[in-house]
């Protein structure tokens, strides 16, 4: 039976709507406990992370678990030092956000039994579930892909086999390491996938889609979230540019727009659309200030200050 380490890391909580339901969904899993490992890597060094874990390791001891400290709040140094204490030949990571349907492991697991290829990754969809998905915002972010870059309601019929994040992810440990792992010079928690999914692809790796491994995106993402998610993504665009330069990058259509002024702050996010606006107005609306965001952090003008 495949030897699996499942790697949570302790992700920054600004807007304080995270929950920690994963635990109970760890435990959930119809996976074969002797055959997994939980493994949860801390770089906030939160109270309340550590008082979970100790909860589940009291209620789970069947269950290999791990909580292990890390010197860098950074995603990228965090899931490398979980990789690199794992014992499983399968690596599976999760955003902390992410509760784990019961099947997510075997769900993987079946996956890479049927396609042994050490290059084959796999990709879980991470859904809002149907009363978060009432609020127009969400239900947006989710079906444009505008929240994970992909939309994956729709995306099982047509995947793009080089798609890569770390949300819900599954991928043998033996190409993990053949690739290096993250690339630490990512701070920030965006970018680093995306990096790492573009050596992957240049390795020969590929990735397709496991529907069995369905995560809930269990908390209501806000405009302001959102914005801010992405000026830290255009800060990271920076860096990969560095990493591969002179190169036509996906972003560039919107950074390289001559004369569009980048709106403060406070102008960017803390307008609303006009009440009663129709929902095309309201998506277009949202769409501005997204690319707002972005280039905001692509330029390293009009920080969030209040």
């Amino acid at each position: 039976m495949m030897r699996v380490s499942l790697i949570v890391t302790s992700e920054p909580d600004d807007y304080h709507h995270k929950q920690r339901d994963f635990f109970s969904s760890v435990s959930a899993q119809n996976y074969p406990y002797d055959a997994f490992e939980f493994i949860l890597v801390d770089g906030l060094h939160r109270i309340s992370t550590a008082k979970d874990f100790a909860d589940f390791r009291q209620h789970h001891p069947e269950i290999s678990a791990s909580l292990l400290s890390c010197s860098s709040p950074a995603r990228s140094v965090q899931n490398n030092l979980g990789a690199a204490h794992a014992s499983g030949e399968l690596l599976i990571f999760l955003g902390d956000d992410f509760d784990p349907s019961p099947g997510l492991i075997s769900s993987y697991v079946e996956y890479h039994t049927l396609n042994p290829d050490v290059n084959a990754v796999g990709i879980g969809p991470g859904l809002f579930p149907d009363p978060i998905r009432e609020d127009f915002f969400c239900r947006w972010l989710e079906d444009s892909g505008q929240v994970f870059g992909l939309p994956m309601r729709r995306a099982m019929a047509n995947w793009p086999s080089h798609f890569f994040y770390v949300g819900n992810a599954s991928i043998r440990k033996e190409k993990f390491q053949s690739l290096g792992g993250f690339n630490e010079n990512f701070l920030n928690d965006a970018g680093d996938d995306f990096e790492f999914g573009r050596r992957l692809v240049q390795s020969g790796g590929y990735s397709q889609f496991v529907y069995g491994a369905i995560a809930t995106h269990r908390h209501t993402v806000s405009i302001e979230e959102r914005c801010k998610s992405l000026e830290i993504a255009g800060k990271s665009s920076q860096l990969h540019e560095n990493l591969y330069p002179g190169q036509e990058q996906p972003w560039h259509v919107i950074t390289h727009r001559n004369g569009e002024p980048v709106l403060p702050y406070s102008d960017a996010v803390l307008s609303v659309p006009p009440a009663g606006s129709s929902s095309s107005t309201q998506v277009a609306f949202y769409g501005r200030r997204l690319e707002n965001a972005f280039r905001r952090g692509y330029f390293g003008s009009g920080e969030k200050t209040d």
